[in-house]
């Protein structure tokens, strides 16, 4: 198993298909996995949209956003924020998020779930490369936080 990265998550070959160790499960460490267990998640492992989900109802169940910025998340004193080392962040600026992620996060690699996949649209933002997945992803995260 190896830590999520955005650059992993979109590894493709020099066809743009994506490769046969592209990931579909992801195994969270504990202390990611109490904040998702906290939010109704069952198990061990899920894909990192089924994470994000979990997130986005922690945020909400905890009432962690601004009710005037719903775009901004305030988890100083709240496991989350431990996790991102951070008293707060914006789901429109989730760079923070990302990075506890890609360090609370292990892969679990499946050739058949790679097939189902297909292929992987990268995007340059601010330097740094990113899957379109990974827009929705925060797409996802910003829906929860403003209902």
């Amino acid at each position: 198993m190896t830590s999520l990265s955005t650059s992993a998550q979109c590894s493709s070959d020099s066809a743009g298909r994506i490769s046969s160790e592209q990931i579909t499960q992801v195994r969270p460490k504990l202390p990611l996995l109490k904040i998702l267990q906290a939010a109704g998640a069952q198990g061990e492992t899920f894909t990192v949209k089924e994470v994000m989900q979990y997130l986005g109802q922690y945020i909400m169940m905890k009432q962690l956003y601004d009710q005037q910025k719903q775009h901004m998340v305030y988890c100083g004193g709240d496991l989350l924020g431990e996790l991102l080392g951070r008293q707060s962040f914006s789901v429109k600026e989730p760079s923070p998020l990302y990075d506890m992620l890609r360090k609370n996060l292990d892969t679990l690699t499946t050739p058949a779930a790679a097939k189902r996949r297909g292929q992987c649209d990268h995007q340059e933002k601010n330097g740094r490369r990113q899957c379109s997945h990974a827009a929705q992803l925060t797409a996802q995260l910003q829906k929860f936080t403003t209902r």
